[in-house]
C-alpha cells in the first residue's frame, strides 16, 4: 500500500482520538499486524488492528510529522506533532521504542485539557483553599506528587493560569520536558539534554532573568531540588513535583536526595497529592450505554490530599524519620488522606468502590 495510505491511516486515528477524548494511543508491533490502543479515561482498551503491511509507512508518517529521525529506528526518539500539523486543534507528543518487531509509539494528547482554570478543576473545597493560600505567598516552594497521568500538570498550569490573572505584574517562567501546552503569560523552556541543557543549568540560568513565579517539571535529583528549594527561600514562588507514593514521602524522598532537614521545613509551603477516578455516567447511572461506550463510566474526576507543614510533620522531618512516622505525624497534623477524599465521591455517587480500588489499590 502507498504513502497515501499512511497518511489517510494517521489523520483517521488522530481524529478518532480526539473525538474519543483519549489521552493516549499505543501502536504496537506484533506478529499479525500492528496492535492500536486507546487509554481513555486512565483505561488501557484493544482499538483496532492495523496491517502489518502498513506499519512501517504509518510509523514513518507519525516521525515525519513529529520531525524526528526517519532513517533511525534502532533508538528511541521523542517529539512533538504541532497543533497546525495535527490537524485537531492540540499538539500531540509522540515517542518511539525499537522492539524486535520493530518500532513501538506511544502518542499523547492534550486536547486542551491542561487550559483549565484553578476553580474548574473540582478539587476538594479544602484542598483548593490550601492551593491558593500557598501561591498567595510570594516566596516558598509547593510540590505535588502522583504517578503519571494523574493530573499533575493541569494543576500546576492551573496554578500558572490563576498568577497570571492576577492584577500585579509577575514574571512567571517554567522549565519542562516536555512542554505539554503553550501558556500565554508564561515564559518556558524545553529541557534538551542533548544539547547539554538539563534542568539544573536551565534553572541556574533562570535565576539570573529575575522570575517571580518558577515551575520545574518535575525534580529527580539532589542539585535541581537543592536549587529549587534555595530558590524558595531567596524570595521566590516554586512549584514542582515530586515521585513518590504519598504525599508524605515526598519528604522521605528529598531526604534521601541529600535535602537538608532544616532547608525543607522552611521553604517547603505544602505537598499536594492526586489521583485520578472514573466518573459515573450521568446519562445511564454506571449502567453502561453509547455515550459512555458501555463502560458506565464518562470522564473523571481527582481525588486529593492536602498536607501543609504542621508541628508534628515539622519535627519528624527534622528529626529524619521514615516513612511510617512522617505519615503518623501528618495524619496528626490533621492531613485527609486520599481514601478520605475517596468517601466524598462515592457518597455522592460520583464514583464506584471497585474504581476507588483500581486507582489506589485495595486497603
Amino acid at each position: 500500500m502507498g504513502s497515501m495510505n499512511a497518511v489517510e491511516t494517521v489523520d483517521g486515528l488522530l481524529q478518532e482520538a480526539a473525538a474519543l477524548g483519549l489521552s493516549d494511543l499505543h501502536l504496537d508491533p506484533e506478529a499479525q499486524g500492528l496492535r492500536v490502543r486507546a487509554r481513555r479515561d486512565g483505561v488501557l482498551q484493544l482499538l483496532r488492528w492495523l496491517p502489518a503491511e502498513l506499519q512501517g509507512s504509518v510509523v514513518g508518517r507519525l516521525k515525519t510529522l513529529a520531525e524526528l529521525l526517519v532513517y533511525r529506528n534502532d533508538l528511541p526518539q521523542e517529539g512533538r506533532i504541532s497543533r497546525e500539523l495535527s490537524g485537531i486543534g492540540s499538539p500531540v507528543r509522540v515517542a518511539t521504542y525499537p522492539t524486535a518487531r520493530g518500532e513501538r509509539v506511544a502518542l499523547r494528547f492534550q486536547a486542551g485539557q491542561t487550559a483549565r482554570d484553578l476553580g474548574q478543576l473540582q478539587l476538594p473545597t479544602h484542598v483548593e483553599k490550601g492551593l491558593r493560600e500557598a501561591i498567595a505567598r510570594p516566596d516558598g516552594v509547593l510540590l505535588m506528587t502522583g504517578p503519571s497521568g494523574s493530573g499533575k500538570t493541569s494543576t500546576l498550569y492551573a496554578l500558572l493560569r490563576h498568577l497570571c490573572a492576577q492584577p500585579e505584574l509577575r514574571s512567571l517562567v517554567s522549565v519542562e520536558d516536555p512542554i505539554e501546552d503553550q501558556l500565554p503569560g508564561v515564559i518556558q523552556t524545553q529541557i534538551n539534554r542533548a544539547a547539554g541543557l538539563d534542568f539544573p543549568r536551565a534553572l541556574r540560568s533562570l535565576l539570573r532573568q529575575d522570575p517571580d513565579v518558577i515551575l520545574i517539571g518535575e525534580i529527580r535529583d539532589r542539585e535541581t531540588a537543592s536549587i529549587a528549594l534555595e530558590a524558595g527561600l531567596t524570595g521566590h514562588l516554586v512549584a514542582s513535583t515530586v515521585h513518590a507514593g504519598t504525599a508524605p514521602l515526598v519528604f522521605a524522598r528529598l531526604l534521601d536526595m541529600g535535602v537538608e532537614a532544616f532547608v525543607l521545613t522552611t521553604a517547603v509551603r505544602g505537598v499536594l497529592a492526586q489521583r485520578l477516578v472514573r466518573r459515573t455516567c450521568r446519562s445511564c447511572d454506571g449502567q453502561g450505554c453509547d455515550g459512555c461506550n458501555q463502560s458506565g463510566f464518562a470522564g473523571r474526576l481527582p481525588i486529593a490530599a492536602w498536607l501543609p507543614l504542621g508541628t508534628n510533620l515539622r519535627t519528624a522531618v527534622l528529626a529524619r524519620a521514615d516513612g511510617e512516622a512522617l505519615a503518623a505525624a501528618a495524619l496528626a497534623d490533621g492531613m485527609r488522606g486520599l481514601r478520605d477524599d475517596a468517601q466524598r465521591l462515592l457518597a455522592a455517587g460520583e464514583t464506584t468502590s471497585e474504581e476507588v480500588e483500581r486507582v489506589l489499590g485495595p486497603e
